[in-house]
C-alpha cells in the first residue's frame, strides 16, 4: 500500500511540473506593449516653474510598442487638495509610436503660487497607459510688477506681423519692473508642428535695470520653415518673477 501512495505522489508532482513548464513557456511567448517616457523639458529652459496667467513650457520622448491614443496633463498642489487641478488631454499625437511631446499648457492667472506634481500620462490603442512624474512650481501673478510694451516686431502690427526666414526679426519695447530685470528671454515656436526647432534667445544686457528701452534684431535662421509661429517674450527680475507677453508672428 504504501509503495502505491509513493508512484501516486510521484505521479501528480511530476504532472504538476510539466504543467508549470507548459504555463512559463505560454508566458514566454506572449507580447507585451510598453511605454516608455523622458521628460526633457519642464518650464521654459528646463527651470522646473511657470507663473500662474502665462504657460508651463513642456517637452517629453515618448517611445511605445502600440500606436499612442491620448495624452493627458495633470497638475495638482501638493498640499492643498481644494485647490482646481490643471487638466489638459492631447489627441494630437494618436497613432504615433514615437512621439516628441511639445506643449504649453495654460496656467489660470487665479492659480495660487505654490510646489505642484506634475503627471504626464500616455495610453495606447490598447488601453496601457505609463505615467511620469515630476515637481513643478508656480509662481504668483505678476502682473503688478512688471509693464511691458511690445512697440515694433518684425513688418506690420504688433500682433499680425512677419518676418522673412534668413533675416532678422526687428524688435523694440519698453520694460518697467518694480525689482531689478535679471533676464530677457525670447521664444518662437511654430504653433502647427511642435518638431520644427524653436527660435530661443536670452538677454541679459539689461540686467541691473528697472527701467529697459528694449531694442535687438534676431536672426531667423535661412532655412527656418515657413508659417505661423508664437512669439514668447519673458521678463525675469532679481527675484525669480517673470512675466511674459506673447503674439502670433508669420515667418515667410
Amino acid at each position: 500500500m504504501k509503495k502505491h501512495i509513493t508512484k501516486f505522489a510521484l505521479f501528480i508532482a511530476l504532472t504538476s511540473f510539466l504543467t508549470s513548464c507548459s504555463s512559463d513557456d505560454d508566458n514566454s511567448t506572449t507580447s507585451t506593449d510598453s511605454i516608455s517616457i523622458e521628460l526633457t523639458e519642464v518650464g521654459l529652459e528646463n527651470s522646473g516653474y511657470a507663473t500662474a496667467g502665462n504657460d508651463l513650457h513642456l517637452e517629453a520622448e515618448i517611445v511605445a510598442t502600440a500606436k499612442i491614443s491620448l495624452v493627458t496633463v495633470e497638475i495638482h498642489n501638493e498640499n492643498d487638495s481644494s485647490i482646481e487641478e490643471i487638466v489638459a488631454s492631447f489627441t494630437d499625437y494618436s497613432g504615433m509610436i514615437n512621439a516628441e511631446f511639445h506643449k504649453h499648457i495654460d496656467i489660470p492667472a487665479s492659480q495660487p503660487a505654490g510646489d505642484y506634481h506634475l503627471h504626464l500620462t500616455v495610453i495606447d490603442e490598447n488601453g496601457n497607459t505609463k505615467t511620469v512624474e515630476t515637481e513643478v512650481a508656480i509662481l504668483a501673478n505678476t502682473d503688478d510688477l512688471f509693464q511691458i510694451t511690445i512697440d515694433e516686431l518684425g513688418t506690420g502690427t504688433v500682433g499680425s506681423s512677419s518676418v522673412n526666414a534668413g533675416s532678422d526679426l526687428h524688435i523694440e519695447g519698453t520694460i518697467v519692473s518694480t525689482n531689478p530685470i535679471a533676464t530677457i528671454e525670447i521664444e518662437i515656436h511654430n504653433e502647427d508642428d511642435s518638431s520644427i526647432q524653436e527660435i530661443e534667445e536670452t538677454y541679459t544686457n539689461y540686467a541691473g535695470l528697472t527701467t529697459a528701452d528694449f531694442h535687438e534684431h534676431l536672426d531667423i535662421p535661412a532655412s527656418q520653415p515657413a508659417g505661423d509661429y508664437h512669439f514668447h517674450f519673458t521678463v525675469t527680475d532679481s527675484l525669480g518673477n517673470s512675466s511674459t507677453v506673447e503674439y502670433e508672428l508669420t515667418i515667410n
